[in-house]
């Protein structure tokens, strides 16, 4: 019996030393924080963070997982999506990742366009201008007004209460206020990154372009210290059932467990998809 003792403590020494300390120090800080509606779960290392968040893209066929990694180690480190694992929990399978790239072939296929919600005109303003026939006539009598009144001013319009323009750059455009870092936790760090970043996984609930949606992907990348790198995987959609945790009332939701590796620490996620 002495000998089973020594048998099972060595044992358990030997397991505890194979356990990647890295892997410990992945789980010392976590939490949660929402930004418009959507829950993002965080997790902080030793020398990494990383913060997550999913839910429903393309007409509810397929879940976007945003991931942002952080690296505030003194090393450069690489970050891969094929890497990156996840299983959908309620059905216990593992899903398989669809890149970016082949999303997007996939939304531009016409047959798929009512399907995948796709907005099949591409591109910005200056390659699609509006015309007479597409603008309000009352917003185009007062942009006219506007540009008859800059003209005629021999000195720069300043800006005022009843004015839509300025000569300063940037003025219009709304920021939040960041508080200092004596102000400010991790928690209110993290979110205040996230909400001052476009809103993809809004934006993917809503019509959007095959161009977007390549853009939007996570790519591999190296991270130097004190840099961040961000980017949405895209998978199929899980299974979906009532009371799960955090999900709204009456609203059915998924359940996906998320494995990131970075470096030598492992980060492990639970995330809820609406």
């Amino acid at each position: 019996m002495r000998h089973f003792f020594c048998v099972l403590l060595l044992c358990l020494s030997v397991a505890a030393q194979s356990e990647s300390p890295a892997a410990q120090l992945s789980a010392t800080a976590n939490g949660s924080f929402y930004v418009n509606g959507i829950v993002y779960r965080y997790i902080a290392g030793a020398d990494y963070t990383v913060v997550a968040a999913a839910h429903s893209a393309l007409n509810h066929r397929f879940v976007a997982v945003k991931l942002r990694v952080y690296n505030q180690g003194p090393q450069s480190v690489t970050v891969k999506p094929e890497d990156v694992t996840v299983e959908d929990t309620l059905a216990g399978r593992a899903l398989a990742m669809i890149s970016g790239l082949q999303l997007a072939q996939k939304m531009r296929r016409p047959y798929n366009w009512a399907r995948f919600a796709v907005n099949p005109v591409a591109g910005d303003a200056s390659e699609n201008p509006s015309t007479s026939d597409q603008v309000n006539p009352q917003l185009l009598e007062m942009m006219r007004a506007m540009a008859a009144r800059m003209n005629a001013s021999p000195a720069p319009m300043l800006s005022g209460k009843s004015v839509l323009y300025t000569d300063t750059p940037g003025a219009l455009q709304s920021h939040p206020q960041i508080p200092s870092p004596a102000e400010c936790g991790t928690v209110c760090r993290l979110r205040n990154r996230e909400a001052a970043s476009s809103d993809v996984l809004t934006q993917l609930q809503r019509q959007t372009t095959p161009e977007y949606v390549e853009q939007s992907a996570f790519l591999a990348n190296t991270i130097t210290p004190q840099t961040d790198a961000d980017g949405v995987l895209y998978f199929p959609m899980p299974k979906l059932e009532h009371g799960v945790p955090l999900a709204r009332n009456g609203q059915k939701a998924g359940l996906l467990h998320v494995t990131i590796p970075v470096g030598e620490e492992k980060f492990q996620l639970v995330l809820m998809v609406e």
